[in-house]
């Protein structure tokens, strides 16, 4: 009978009686699995035959790391397989990700999904370094991702067109043989673009993209720019902190009140607007009733473009310290307009609109919104660079809107565009010998080119020019220019920290249309689409004869969006400019408007006294 009760006894504790493998409880989890797919099986101890050369270390060394030493004998150290073994589990898995042609990644960030969109980043999928651009084939199982790269004697490199000054690629080989089979780098005054020999792109082309941008630049001296770059890179932590803070972040640390309203769009669109309504100790009969002001921003812009410079210098600032009812407008798109009744950021449809949405449905908005909060039949309105084909664009189409301004000011107005400097601009156009090649990084969604992206859309001109890399990268310098010595080094980092803003790609290619077009129109579709949507298989000419408004034109001489020839037609066109003002500054360029201190007397003060002589219009 012990015996019996013994062997019973090692058989409960080796669980071969009456006892089944532990299963748990997974229904809170919506999981009944069987804990049994999750078992391992036992590793297995074998002896193994090493050959080692005793004088060479690394073979030692190599060998402890992978092998244990027991009674004589070697055998497989279980931790460095386990490792290794995770690791290949790990690659396996990111092969099977990057395989999946229609991925769409996304990424967690304040509470917001956004997407992750293909050759955005060269850390995503393929694991490309920004210095080393030589995938491996293992990352790139099918053609859609080897298009980004080209096979040459057995290696695949960057297209030269989307490649990186740092990146090992054609452009940057200087002694590189000419091959017919993939052709070479055509340069033109240091700037480099591949094409082949099926390639309808020339010296000239290249040429036509850049000339008229490199003209209308001051060209500082090589000391100058590395001085320049020199004092970008001291500016402290301190002195840049504003380039941290948003708007009402702005306004309260420099002790201006400010108000946050929140205005819905007829199509669903949740937009924010700030209002600064500052007490002054002088209250003059001028300023006693508040005029209300509307400032509305550039493309790729948000309210924060009238803070830049701070109190004294930005228009925001001036205008409140004047004693006016200031109201800051943002867009559809931008950093503090990113709600939509049903759509959500992360997706493509909620970015499928163009400037026409913004200025039939978003401006009218705020202007009634603004117009009915302050108690007033009529307001002034400041735009710059997409604040005033916004308002062109609605004061042509809904008549009603010219009895809503007393006065327009148009800061680098943006409606004909046939001359336009900006090569990102040009590049993008439809006519643009490059535009085959761009397009497929111009579907629709927001406006988020690669930094190869932008490199070669002119980050890499910029960059020569002003021998500062960090600021040829961001993309609004790229598209609008600047001219260094107009502009303090640390606005410049403020200005880092607060554009681009956001907008969608819509919006960036309708100004590519109008750089190919000769007239202001409303988005191209294509003529199948335009015919459903418009019913005809062009899209409509906005007729800027119709706008009855009081206009005021400030233009500069060398600004990359905004050409002079352009800004005389617009004049010539609208029945009622009552200013039309060139800014007397050699090299001012577009963004000097907003973040140049010269701005402030030759062109704020001047407009500041234009709304004091018509307040009595209101």
């Amino acid at each position: 009978m012990k015996a019996v009760w013994l062997l019973f006894c090692l058989g409960l504790a080796r669980g071969s009686i009456f006892r089944r493998p532990y299963q748990p409880h997974l229904e809170s989890f919506g999981q009944q699995d069987s804990i049994e797919s999750y078992r391992q099986e036992e590793p297995q101890v074998r002896q193994v035959t090493i050959v080692v050369d005793p004088n060479n270390s690394n073979d030692q060394s190599d060998l402890e790391q992978q092998f244990r030493y027991v009674n004589n004998e070697y055998y497989p150290n279980g931790k460095y397989i386990e490792k290794h073994t995770k690791k290949q589990k790990k690659q396996k898995k990111y092969k099977q990700q990057a395989s999946d042609e229609d991925q769409t990644q996304l990424r967690y960030l304040n509470s917001e999904y956004y997407p992750i969109y293909r050759y955005a980043d060269q850390k995503q999928n393929f694991f490309i370094s920004k210095k080393v651009a030589r995938p491996n084939q293992e990352y790139m199982p099918n053609d859609q991702d080897l298009k980004q790269f080209r096979l040459v004697k057995g290696e695949y490199y960057t297209i030269p067109r989307y490649g990186d000054s740092q990146s090992y690629s054609l452009m940057n080989q200087q002694d590189h043989k000419h091959t017919d089979a993939y052709g070479d780098a055509v340069q033109w005054r240091g700037i480099k673009i591949a094409v082949g020999p099926q390639s309808k792109v020339q010296k000239e082309d290249i040429e036509s993209i850049y000339y008229e941008a490199q003209k209308a630049m001051k060209h500082p001296s090589e000391e100058v720019r590395q001085k320049y770059h020199e004092m970008y890179e001291s500016v402290s932590e301190e002195d840049a902190q504003d380039a941290n803070l948003n708007a009402t972040q702005l306004l309260k640390k420099y002790q201006y009140p400010v108000e946050e309203h929140v205005v819905r769009t007829d199509d669903g669109y949740y937009l924010t607007m700030f209002r600064i309504v500052k007490e002054t100790e002088k209250e003059s009969k001028e300023v006693a009733e508040r005029p209300v002001v509307l400032l509305m921003h550039s493309m790729l812009g948000s309210a924060d473009d009238w803070l830049l410079m701070g109190p004294t210098h930005s228009l925001a600032y001036l205008l409140a310290d004047q004693g006016y009812d200031v109201w800051l407008g943002n867009a559809r798109g931008n950093r503090y307009s990113h709600h939509h009744v049903s759509r959500h950021p992360a997706q493509d449809d909620f970015w499928r609109y163009s400037n026409d949405e913004i200025a039939l449905h978003d401006l009218p908005a705020m202007i009634d919104y603004a117009l009915k909060t302050s108690n007033q039949k009529k307001l002034f309105y400041v735009g710059y660079d997409l604040g005033t084909t916004a308002y062109f664009a609605l004061a042509s189409t809904r008549p009603e809107y010219n009895d809503k301004v007393t006065k327009m000011y148009a800061l680098s107005p943006m409606a004909y565009m046939s001359h336009v400097r900006s090569p990102l601009v040009k590049m993008i156009a439809p006519n643009s010998p490059f535009y085959q090649d761009l397009k497929q990084y111009l579907k629709d969604g927001e406006f988020n080119p690669s930094t190869e992206l932008v490199y070669t859309m002119g980050g890499e001109m910029l960059e020569k020019e002003i021998g500062c890399k960090n600021i040829a990268s961001n993309v609004y310098f790229v598209m609008s220019g600047l001219n260094v010595e107009n502009m303090d080094v640390k606005t410049i980092r403020v200005i880092m920290g607060h554009l681009p803003s956001g907008a969608s790609t819509r919006q960036v290619k309708q100004y590519g249309q109008a750089a190919a077009k000769t007239d202001f129109r409303m988005y191209d579709y294509g003529s199948e689409i335009n015919q459903e949507v418009y019913g005809q298989p062009e899209p409509p000419v906005y007729d800027v004869t119709k706008i009855r408004s009081p206009v005021a034109l400030y233009f500069s001489e060398h600004d990359w969006l905004a050409h002079p020839q352009d800004v005389l037609r617009l004049k010539e066109q609208l029945p009622n400019v009552t200013e039309y003002f060139q800014v007397p500054v050699d090299y001012f360029s577009h963004i000097d408007f907003l973040a140049s201190q010269k701005a402030t007397e030759v062109v704020y003060k001047k407009l500041i006294d234009s709304i004091k002589s018509n307040i009595h219009k209101n």
